[in-house]
């Protein structure tokens, strides 16, 4: 279940380039990040263990970290360049979301976040929602 950082470097850093040359209008939302209703119902396939934990971990420092924060706080490195901001996943309004719409999140993106379905198989980016559920809830 490890990634190696070096295979996603280049999609990190080009991210971030983007966003910073990126018109602001371009990269204005709306508040809300509309969800499928067939993936709401998704149910985590992988059960919570230190070792799930401690993959999600691994692959959240190395891809999600740098926009998102070492913490989920959504302070990353990044985080100033980026409209909208990322998300900060120790709210409860992030905690309340479904696994469901957690992996479609992460699997589909949407600008500025990049989607990572091709970059991550099934059981990675359930290690991930496992891990972001992990963290302390402000």
């Amino acid at each position: 279940m490890q990634t190696d950082f070096t295979k996603y470097k280049y999609s990190i850093l080009a991210l971030f380039f983007i966003a910073l040359i990126m018109p602001k209008t371009t990269q204005a939302q709306t508040a809300t990040w509309e969800v499928p209703d067939s993936s709401l119902e998704i149910q985590n396939t992988l059960e919570s263990s230190e070792r799930v934990l401690t993959a999600g971990k691994n692959i959240y420092t190395q891809l999600c970290a740098v926009c998102h924060g070492n913490k989920g706080a959504g302070d990353g490195i990044t985080a100033a360049a980026l409209q909208p901001k990322p998300a900060n996943f120790l709210t409860s309004a992030f905690q309340e979301q479904t696994d469901g719409a957690i992996f479609y999140k992460i699997s589909e993106g949407r600008p500025p976040m990049p989607g990572f379905k091709t970059q991550l198989n099934e059981q990675q980016t359930w290690a991930i929602v496992h891990y972001l559920r992990s963290l302390v809830v402000e």
